[in-house]
């Protein structure tokens, strides 16, 4: 299958959950296949570490997708990592660089345009993650039941050509709707951006890709790929939009196939301080 790579100045990902069972691992695959960046912000809650010990799910697709990223680092490719409250024992590594990605607690993107963006994943402007840590284990805990409950319903809407529909995040949208932090989520992390003297943020966490003003502050949250596949992207001129992936499934089996033959023969001429799964063992 022949696919010409989308080339972008920045990429901004955020929210993938490996590790967690359901995620959507080989579209994030597929599109690491065939796009590309200058530089790549990874902002937060790439592994999953809350699941570690319960239901960790790691496949080959989480596999190539640390391969995919070290040969892009390898290539020349300036990846920042960004960790969340998801993966935040990496923390503990911010300013060390891992197979040529850089791990860092966050980052002021300048665009080409001249634009200073703040990257954050955005937890520490959740009052209700600081405070109440054992209530958002087990939201986590019932979203991954609703998720798995909502594996037949998918699978019969996608045999009927029907759009896709999460339960899990219809449940996620009400809370977001009911709860004041959530809410004002956009309000409190361009507000800091602002007194920072920043002119927006970009950030992660609450699984939902926006752009939006507050202020004149630009606010871009990159959503997440457990149930939508969502990236901030930046072009050559500085122009910032949210990318919806959306390929059909013949399409991400064909460029899963490509990603693993390409990423073993490259990987065969090429030398890494870790594997990919050694690398997982390291950080977690």
């Amino acid at each position: 299958m022949s696919v010409s790579a989308e080339h972008h100045r920045t990429l901004f990902l955020s929210d993938w959950h490996l590790g967690l069972n359901g995620v959507k691992s080989a579209e994030l695959l597929a599109f690491l296949e065939t796009h590309d960046a200058e530089t790549i912000y990874l902002v937060g809650d790439i592994i999953d570490q809350w699941v570690l010990g319960r239901k960790w799910s790691w496949n080959e697709d989480c596999d190539n997708i640390l391969r995919n990223l070290m040969q892009k680092a390898e290539r020349g490719t300036n990846i920042i990592y960004i960790p969340g409250n998801h993966d935040d024992s990496f923390r503990a590594w911010a300013n060390a660089s891992i197979n040529g990605i850089s791990v860092q607690r966050d980052a002021v993107h300048t665009t080409a345009d001249g634009r200073r963006l703040w990257v954050i994943h955005g937890d520490e402007f959740d009052l209700f993650m600081r405070h109440s840590k054992f209530l958002c284990h087990l939201g986590h805990m019932a979203c991954q039941l609703l998720m798995k409950i909502n594996r037949p319903v998918a699978w019969f809407r996608h045999r009927l050509g029907m759009r896709p529909w999460s339960l899990a995040t219809v449940a996620r949208r009400a809370l977001q709707k009911s709860s004041k932090t959530y809410r004002k989520f956009a309000e409190t992390v361009t507000e800091a951006a602002q007194r920072a003297g920043y002119d927006g943020v970009v950030c992660g966490h609450i699984h939902r890709a926006e752009f939006r003003r507050v202020n004149g502050i630009e606010y871009w949250n990159d959503g997440d790929w457990v149930e939508s596949c969502t990236a901030t992207t930046e072009a050559m001129d500085g122009t910032m939009d949210i990318l919806h992936y959306a390929p059909s499934t013949t399409t991400v089996q064909a460029l899963r196939t490509r990603a693993a033959q390409r990423l073993n023969e490259v990987e065969r001429s090429m030398t890494f301080e870790n594997t990919s799964s050694q690398l997982v063992e390291a950080l977690l």
